[in-house]
């Protein structure tokens, strides 16, 4: 970076610490439009495996940028050390909020629970899985590959998001065989070599069933069991691994923000410049606009309301007893509101954070609903939350994979009491049929009814 960006990121950082921040160095580089377009399309890291979509992604940044439509100020990876890039172009100012709203992602990434099984190393690991595709491309064609990948990236959301912090009893899941080395999924089946296939069952004996309980890991599932090549294998574990990465961002997208957000304001305002204030004003009211639905704007005020409470004392049994109007008006000074903060920001995610924070209260102060609206309060965080889960897509698990006792797999889906949408539906469950080679079975909800979807039977 230039010797001026230097001197305000150390200083920043200083600031950032003296508040209580917590987070691993911070790696900034300054890029043009065209390496940040570049960027933005391999989801911030600087090599992802070759595929059609990251150029599509990379194209639509670039003609965004192009056309004044948008602008990309900052990108930060979850890695350690955390890297970030900031634009070439932007005002000293611009790029001093874009430093501090940076050290504030890497302390949630560093201290949110549900960021502590996120592997920390994945600049490197992207990297390798590019290497392992290309190698496939080269080896067995680069357009059957193409193609694979292409099937494999319709699964991508058929993962167990909770899935790193489950420990299973001993005993209650596949167990890794004696003398087979610990490695990164997708290099298992080269590192170590085939399983002897399971000796037929006794006559009368109960056969374990596969898998031993519903799960929501159907990739890793196929990854394990799919009657694949090693190198098709490999490239589901890479879909699932990567799939994994990305779900906390997804499960904390509105707390991230606004944790990033409160900060770069808490940090930057003190060391504003009185020509800096009016500047500083137009970059907030562009983040924090009221258009659609702005994570940054909810975040950053519901953390302000979270923060306001508590200095008041305007929590506990007492407080919630009272009726709307005196809650309102109660005070009962604490000064425990930054405390608070830190203790939502580790513990929380979006749902957990809306479902116990968002009150009619804040909806009412924020003018999200008008206060003839508020006996529809309720059902409103409701579908807000629903909306939230699973990041939105809905909640399938893999049940049986010797349906009927043929073989077939049989999965179910979580109705609750949204529909799928038919048309994506059957396209995913004739990838499951070409991964798995038999017929797959879906049980859902169509026209209000209970229904069975098939592929390939």
């Amino acid at each position: 970076m230039r010797k001026e960006l230097r001197y305000w990121a150390e200083r920043l950082e200083e600031r950032a610490r003296e508040e209580g921040l917590t987070f691993p160095p911070v790696l900034f580089e300054e890029v043009g439009p065209e390496e940040m377009a570049m960027l933005a399309a391999y989801g911030g890291f600087p090599r992802r495996y070759p595929h059609w979509r990251f150029g599509s992604e990379y194209l639509r940044q670039r003609e965004v940028y192009r056309y004044g439509l948008g602008h990309i100020y900052e990108l930060v990876v979850n890695t350690v050390p955390v890297h970030a890039y900031l634009l070439k172009g932007n005002t000293l100012l611009a790029q001093k909020l874009v430093m501090a709203h940076v050290y504030a992602h890497a302390d949630f990434f560093a201290n949110n629970l549900a960021f502590q099984p996120t592997p920390k190393d994945m600049l490197d690991e992207m990297a390798h899985h590019a290497a392992y595709v290309e190698r496939a491309m080269e080896r067995h064609g680069a357009r059957s590959v193409e193609e694979f990948l292409d099937m494999a990236l319709s699964l991508e959301n058929l993962i167990d998001p909770h899935a790193p912090y489950i420990r299973r009893p001993e005993g209650e899941e596949e167990e890794r065989p004696q003398g087979r080395l610990r490695v990164r999924p997708y290099l298992d089946p080269y590192v170590n070599p085939p399983a002897e296939p399971p000796k037929e069952a006794e006559e009368g004996a109960s056969p374990r069933p596969l898998p031993p309980r519903p799960t929501r890991d159907i990739l890793g599932f196929l990854a394990r069991h799919a009657p694949l090549a090693p190198w098709q294998k490999g490239i589901l574990e890479i879909i699932r691994e990567e799939s994994l990465y990305y779900a906390p961002q997804a499960a904390t997208k509105i707390l991230n923000e606004g944790w990033a957000t409160y900060w770069h304001t808490r940090l930057l305002l003190p060391l504003l410049t009185p020509e800096e204030a009016l500047e500083f004003a137009e970059l907030q009211a562009g983040l924090l606009a009221a258009h659609g639905f702005n994570p940054y704007r909810l975040g950053y005020f519901l953390l302000q309301e979270v923060e306001e409470r508590w200095d008041k004392g305007r929590f506990g049994p007492e407080y919630e007893a009272l009726p709307l109007g005196e809650k309102l008006r109660y005070e009962r000074p604490t000064g425990e509101g930054k405390r608070k903060l830190f203790q939502v920001r580790t513990v929380h995610t979006d749902i957990s954070f809306l479902e116990e924070f968002l009150t009619p209260e804040f909806a009412l102060g924020q003018r999200l609903l008008a206060l003839e609206d508020l006996p529809r309060f309720p059902e409103a965080k409701r579908a807000l939350l629903f909306r939230l889960t699973n990041m939105g897509y809905p909640i399938v698990e893999l049940v049986d994979a010797n349906y009927g006792n043929r073989g077939e797999l049989y999965l179910e889906h979580l109705y609750e009491g949204v529909e799928l949408d038919l048309r994506r539906t059957k396209a995913v469950l004739e990838n499951l049929h070409r991964l798995w080679s038999r017929p797959v079975h879906l049980k859902t909800v169509v026209g209000g009814r209970e229904t069975l979807l098939s592929a390939g039977a």
